[in-house]
């Protein structure tokens, strides 16, 4: 069965002498990787078509009892050359996509996860941001992923937390408790942390955050990500550092 398909290349490794594998978020099909046969010989159609962080339109050949199907054709929708001149936002780039890699297995991914790393690499790709850039894109990705607690409510007796003091962070089981329920479990969030959590789910990133707040945030969505989608604390690591750096 041949396909065609929107696709994000979120990862891609050598295959033999000449060929490669391409890793792909595609926006129907989820998570697929697919084999450019002959890809690094020197008169190969694929050259110049697929690179890290590539938009493509995508032709394949399906294997339905396989995950790796072979690519047909390939053409570039939005190649974002910025990525080979700024460094910072390449890193960050790549942390968003590998992060994402590491979260999805192949197959069907949620509706909303091709248009949110779209977005997240066109938004690095026109100017590098700072530090609290990530966490917004972790919050959105737990979000669709269907990991994200409910920032408003108690997640056992369902309490409404808004404007409330003493909320508690169930990290094990994803979940934000209030007072009385999270009394021998979970970690202290402040209010000041609750609000900008809120805030980050909307399509404005808040105001500059104070260095305590933003590290309370990003010390969640990091226990979130490491407890529920695989997070590898090396690479977020480093990401957080070349953002500060500018």
């Amino acid at each position: 069965m041949i396909l065609k398909d929107d696709a994000l290349a979120l990862r891609s490794y050598p295959f033999g002498n000449t060929s490669r594998i391409v890793v792909w978020l595609s926006r129907s099909y989820g998570k697929l990787a697919t084999l450019a046969k002959g890809s690094q010989r020197e008169r190969s159609a694929f050259l110049g078509q697929v690179d890290l962080f590539y938009t493509c339109e995508i032709l394949f050949y399906a294997r339905e009892q396989r995950n790796l199907h072979v690519l047909k054709e390939c053409a570039p929708l939005a190649t974002r050359p910025a990525f080979r001149t700024d460094w910072r936002a390449c890193a960050a780039a790549s942390y968003a996509a590998g992060l994402l890699d590491r979260a999805m297995p192949f197959g069907p991914a949620p509706a909303g996860l091709f248009d949110l790393l779209a977005d997240t690499l066109d938004q690095l790709a026109v100017r590098t941001p700072g530090p609290a850039f990530l966490p917004r894109f972790e919050l959105r990705l737990l979000r669709e992923l269907g990991l994200a607690p409910d920032w408003d409510r108690c997640g056992k007796c369902r309490a409404d937390l808004r404007g409330a003091a003493g909320a508690r962070m169930d990290v094990a089981h994803g979940a934000l408790l209030c007072p009385a329920c999270g009394a021998d479990r979970g970690a202290a969030v402040s209010a000041a942390a609750l609000e900008a959590l809120r805030a980050m789910q909307g399509a404005t990133l808040p105001a500059a955050l104070p260095e305590r707040v933003f590290r309370e945030v990003r010390a969640l969505a990091g226990g979130l990500l490491e407890h529920h989608a695989d997070l590898d604390p090396r690479a977020r690591a480093v990401a957080f550092q070349v953002l500060a750096a500018g």
